[in-house]
């Protein structure tokens, strides 16, 4: 794999960065995804971009707001910002394959999701997907914009403070370095908010 492409063992997927928001003044970030059989995300939402999902190969079941779909091959699905959504390969044999672009792109998110594909790799996230260290979560979720949903959203007040004793303790500083994406580490942002929007799908 090239320094452009991370796996992350426990959602069972690799992503290859094709377009960085950092080369294009952060107009998007586009990834190629690949996803093993049974393989998914747990609940998020993003709360700066949009979300397109362009599927290449096999088929993706994804949630938003509540309501399941499937989108094959050749099918787009968008995601808003703020919309709660997961995804999952539902096939028991096949590879799937799509392309996801967020509209605008941060180097954040990119070095957010460095991060918790290293972290997954060293033992560190677990079974959901999601990092064991609350501090890690914390970053994840200050570089992302995003949160995720469920029990985890209520933790969202003291995220901040996480994250700023993180960095403070050289934790982030760390986490940039051990996993490659010094070159993406992102200022200071606002804290997510809970902005709403109606997903669409389109053939």
């Amino acid at each position: 794999m090239n320094e452009r492409t991370f796996e992350n063992p426990q959602t069972r997927e690799r992503a290859t960065l094709v377009e960085s928001a950092r080369d294009n003044g952060g107009t998007q970030s586009v990834l190629d995804f690949e996803v093993d059989a049974g393989g998914g995300v747990m609940g998020h939402f993003h709360d700066v971009h949009r979300e397109q999902i362009q599927v290449l190969a096999g088929t993706i079941e994804v949630t938003v707001d509540g309501v399941t779909r499937q989108v094959r091959a050749g099918e787009t699905a968008v995601v808003e910002p703020g919309q709660s959504h997961l995804w999952r390969n539902p096939s028991a044999t096949e590879l799937l394959r799509f392309r996801g672009t967020f509209t605008p792109g941060h180097p954040g998110f990119e070095a957010a999701l460095r991060v918790l594909f290293g972290l997954a790799r060293d033992g560190q996230t677990k079974a959901g997907g999601f990092p064991k260290r609350l501090d890690d979560l914390a970053l994840l979720v200050k570089w992302n914009r995003g949160l995720p949903s469920g029990p985890l959203r209520l933790l969202a007040p003291v995220f901040g403070w996480l994250a700023r004793r993180a960095e403070a303790s050289g934790r982030a500083a760390e986490l940039l370095r051990r996993y490659g994406a010094e070159d993406l580490a992102p200022g200071p942002v606002a804290p997510p908010g809970t902005s709403r929007a109606r997903a669409t799908a389109r053939a």
